[in-house]
């Protein structure tokens, strides 16, 4: 159990890998199906009005990225993190799925480097 709790900092790259290549990789397949076009307004209302199955996850993709988002500003900046607005920037930018588990993973290596 210790050496899981001890390296759970991987865990965390790998969700960022996953997140931001699994994210990446349907954008692209978005914009291929939209013939090179990336079309933002599709993109959003896509999950928003499909059904009520798309709203409920939608619902709880934006409370998690709302709480997320937070816990990454507040935690970077109550362990004096450097570069906090970075990880911000990725999670709107480019995936919440990649922003928000690099963070956890740089989290874990700060937290490592003050014991």
């Amino acid at each position: 159990m210790n050496a899981i709790l001890n390296n759970k900092h991987y865990f965390y790259l790998l969700l960022t890998i996953l997140g931001g290549g699994l994210t990446f990789y349907f954008a692209l397949l978005g914009i291929i199906e939209h013939k090179g076009n990336f079309d933002s307004i599709e993109f959003i209302t896509s999950t928003w009005t499909d059904n009520y199955y798309a709203k409920s996850l939608s619902f709880d993709f934006w409370t998690g990225t709302i709480a997320g988002t937070f816990f990454i500003l507040l935690e970077g900046l109550r362990l004096k993190m450097k570069r906090v607005w970075l990880y911000l920037f990725l999670t709107v930018f480019i995936a919440y799925a990649f922003g928000f588990p690099l963070f956890l993973f740089i989290r874990e290596l700060h937290l490592r480097r003050q014991l």
